[in-house]
């Protein structure tokens, strides 16, 4: 059964924003079954966007790109390091638990910020990581529907900067989604979009082939943050795929009202994605 005090929670802050936010980006609870086609109209509340209002599309923190890879200019082959974060110059700690599906899993607080690691190895070979490389996430499972979706028309911020090492990201505006179980599924939909993509990068870690893209929340989302997804083909020829997550409460009263009870979802959506991609691996 669903914690009642979370629900109730939600639902709170769903009323709240719905008194003054309709029709702005934001975080929003539906019972509509979220899809590519409607996610604009779940997010911004209307079902006639026209033009779009890309104004009012902004980040909601000053760190974003947070995640971006740091490219590493050491001589030494390597067949269990990650990709360094450039908002966290240090090397993250070893990962300390391991689920039942092998993903291994790290938190850690830093400056503020919740950073959530999950990582696995899910095959080898230049075919598993192509696979991997062009992933998308929806997961319905019949228990629980989870995902990242794309608008068929792509929204893009003009201010997404790019550098050498990064290319412009395919997509812009996305919007995750998780289900909360009741009588009616519940949707909560979330604001976020595409920072960087970086493809087969050769100097992020020496002898190991990178690819990583990254996504941030935007103003209305309840949290604030970046996501990096990266998959690795290591010079032995494995693949390794890892999901780092910098998250704090959002500047917001429902943001900060949420906050304590978001940890469990958090690792839910986390590791579903996971679980996904290493069915995308080995083509399950």
């Amino acid at each position: 059964m669903p914690d009642m005090r979370w629900i109730l929670l939600l639902e709170a802050a769903a009323m709240t924003a719905a008194i003054d936010n309709a029709h702005k980006l934001r975080t929003r609870f539906t019972f509509r079954q979220p899809t590519n086609e409607n996610i604009l109209s779940i997010l911004f509340e209307c079902d006639d966007l026209h033009p779009l209002p890309e104004k009012e599309v902004r980040f909601n923190h000053h760190s974003v790109g947070i995640t971006r890879p740091m490219l590493c200019n050491g001589a030494d082959e390597s067949h269990d390091v990650f990709p360094l974060c450039s908002g966290y110059p240090d090397l993250l700690p070893r990962s300390s638990t391991h689920t039942s599906d092998n993903v291994a899993c790290s938190s850690i607080n830093y400056k503020g910020w919740r950073i959530l690691r999950f990582q696995k190895r899910v095959g080898s070979g230049n075919q598993c990581y192509k696979r991997v490389q062009n992933w998308d996430f929806v997961s319905r499972d019949g228990k629980k529907s989870i995902g990242i979706l794309s608008p068929k028309k792509p929204v893009h911020l003009a201010n997404v900067k790019q550098t050498q090492s990064t290319t412009v990201p395919r997509k812009g505006l996305l919007g995750t989604f998780s289900e909360i179980p009741l009588f009616k599924p519940l949707f909560v939909v979330n604001p976020i979009h595409a920072v960087y993509e970086m493809r087969d990068c050769r100097r992020t870690i020496p002898n190991n082939i990178v690819s990583s893209a990254s996504y941030a929340t935007l103003d209305g989302h309840l949290l604030a943050g970046e996501e990096r997804v990266s998959v690795i083909l290591r010079g032995n020829d494995a693949v390794d795929v890892e999901i780092v997550s910098f998250s704090r409460s959002a500047p917001s009263i429902n943001g900060r009202i949420v906050w304590p009870f978001i940890g469990r979802m958090q690792k839910q959506f986390f590791l579903k994605e996971m679980e996904h991609l290493s069915r995308i691996a080995t083509c399950k």
